[in-house]
């Protein structure tokens, strides 16, 4: 029997080529696969006002990181950064109109890449294989 690849390694290679395809296709709008990460957070997230450690718990990326993406995200017209009215230190984050005049597009390159990974899966194995991951992520997330 064929030995298998690590769970890890091959969530990993799936993570690698699954970013590769969708920066490809989102480099006609101006940003990468983590800027839309962020620009899907803003756009599908309830708070009346998001801050960076919002972002930064909800896409669990460390504070540079989110800095270095809401900076480029602000230099691309995609967002606006304004100081807290309550805490001048805190950040509040919003989209723009530009924002919003690529979010179909962001979602529909994101499910041509969906459809993609399950190829060859009924409806009941595409649940389950959710369901799976759902539990890989919370089994690694910090608690």
């Amino acid at each position: 029997m064929k030995d298998r690849m690590s769970v890890g390694f091959l969530l990993k290679q799936i993570n690698n080529v699954y970013e590769k395809d969708l920066n490809q296709r989102l480099r006609t709008l101006g940003i990468t696969a983590s800027q839309c990460a962020v620009l899907d957070y803003l756009i599908t997230s309830r708070k009346e006002e998001v801050n960076q450690k919002d972002i930064e718990k909800a896409l669990n990326l460390k504070n540079p990181t989110v800095t270095g993406l809401l900076k480029r995200l602000d230099e691309k017209g995609f967002i606006l950064i304004v100081p807290n009215n309550k805490d001048r230190r805190c950040k509040n984050v919003y989209l723009t109109e530009k924002a919003y005049d690529i979010q179909k597009r962001m979602e529909a390159d994101r499910k041509k890449i969906d459809k993609t990974l399950l190829i060859g899966m009924n409806k009941k194995e595409t649940e389950n294989l959710v369901k799976m991951l759902e539990r890989v992520l919370y089994n690694i997330s910090e608690p």
